[in-house]
Formats: C-alpha cells, structure tokens, sequence
C-alpha cells in the first residue's frame, strides 16, 4: 500500500511539474513577443483614427458650416444696402461762373459736351428684419454650440473604440500565441504516444484520447487564429492603415 502510494506521489508529482513548466515556457513566450511593442503607441492609434474617420470628418463640417451661419447672419443686414452708380455722356447745359456765383444778370446757360458719374448709397431696413435678426443669431450660435459639442462627443468615443480594439488585439495575440503553445505540446506527445501504442507502452483508448485531444486544441487554435486576424483588421480599418504585423 505504501509502494502504490508513493508511486501516486511520484506521478503527481512530475504532472504538477510539467505543468509549471509549460506555463514558465508560455510566459516567456507572451513576454518575448509581446505584441505591443511591435504597434504604434495607443496615443497615436488614437490621433491616426482622428484623421481618417470619415464620421469624425462630416461633425467638423457640420461644425463649420453651422459657424458660417453665423457669421451669415451677423452680416444680414448688408443685404438692405443698395449701391448705385450711373455713367453719362453726352452735351449738357451748364451754369456760367457768375451763374454759380448768384449774377442775377446773367440767364444764358452753356451746352459742352461732359461725361457725367453719379453714386449713390441707399438703406432699406425691414422692421421684421430688425425685430428677428437677433433671434436668428441666437438660434444660429445654439445650432453651432449644438454642432461642436458633437464633434466632441464623436470624438471621445472614437478614442474609446481605438482604446477598446487595441485592448482587444493584445488579448487575441495573446490567446493565439497560448493556443499554439498547447497545440505544439500535445503534437510532442502525440508523438510519444504513438511510440508507446506501438511498444504496447498504452492501450487504443488512451492512445485515441490523445489523438482527440490534438484535434481539439488544432481547432482551437484556428479558431484564435481566425479571431486575432479579425481584431488586426478592425483595428486597421478604424485608424485607416496597415499595421504591418
């Protein structure tokens, strides 16, 4: 009983062993290619996400142009200014000098031949026009107040998503990189197992076992591959180019 017992030991032992083991040799894997020292620092996924997203482009220009609506209509009232000017040419009749001067003798007026210019400026100011305009200012201001606080608004949860995606990457990689850790663990016991099947060393179910046990962690590890690929290209396609990874 004391020898079945200390055999138990002895196995639990090794498993408890081989265990720590791989998991020593999938952290120093994670550390020694940590992905994020391979992509560009958050803060610049973020201002690279800014300049491309389309949406973060048309609340800008939904700002601008609610500014210039503005500024539209503080200028309204230029619309009621007319300028006039009018050109002539031709013979006309003229004062004499002593005329201008108030000569009451002299009647006779002189014909020459002139061109005459004329300017004139006229104002024509609706009531309405003054009753409204600040009202429409006030209503104008408040669309464009409205307009910027949007563009804040996009643009804190576009910094949000960029944050989230880029979190997510990390996670993916590392979630492949452990998935194909195991997978090359179970393909070197894979091959042991054969060995002894064939020595006679294990029987069909247990050789079988870890025949399953290799197909299931080769799934998912296609299944971590597929996922990390998706968080590469959604991460891309947000800030607008390629990562390079």
């Amino acid at each position: 009983m004391r020898k079945v017992w200390g055999i138990f030991l002895l196995v639990f032992a090794l498993q408890v062993t081989s265990a720590q083991s791989i998991n020593a040799f999938i952290e120093k894997g994670l550390r020694e290619n940590d992905i994020s020292k391979k992509l560009p620092p958050l803060d610049t996924l973020i201002a690279m996400a800014k300049d491309f997203s389309p949406f973060l482009k048309v609340t800008v220009s939904e700002q601008q142009y609610r500014d210039g609506v503005v500024s539209a209509e503080q200028r309204a009232w230029l619309e009621y200014i007319n300028f006039e000017a009018g050109y002539n040419y031709g013979i006309f009749d003229n004062l004499s000098n002593s005329q201008i001067a108030g000569d009451p003798q002299s009647q006779t007026l002189f014909s020459t031949e002139q061109s005459r210019y004329n300017v004139g400026v006229s104002l024509r100011l609706p009531l309405s026009a003054i009753i409204n305009r600040k009202a429409r200012i006030k209503s104008a201001k408040g669309e464009s107040e409205k307009a910027r606080f949007e563009t804040q608004v996009a643009e804190v949860e576009l910094e949000q998503k960029v944050v989230e995606l880029y979190n997510d990457l990390l996670k993916r990689h590392r979630l492949f990189f452990i998935s194909g850790s195991i997978v090359d663990n179970f393909r070197v016991q894979s091959i042991r197992a054969e060995k002894d099947f064939a020595n006679g060393v294990i029987n069909i179910t247990e050789y079988t076992r870890l025949q399953q046990m290799l197909n299931q962690a080769t799934m998912n590890f296609e299944l971590q591959r597929s996922d990390f690929i998706s968080s590469v290209m959604a991460l891309e396609n947000i800030i607008g180019t390629d990562l390079n990874i």
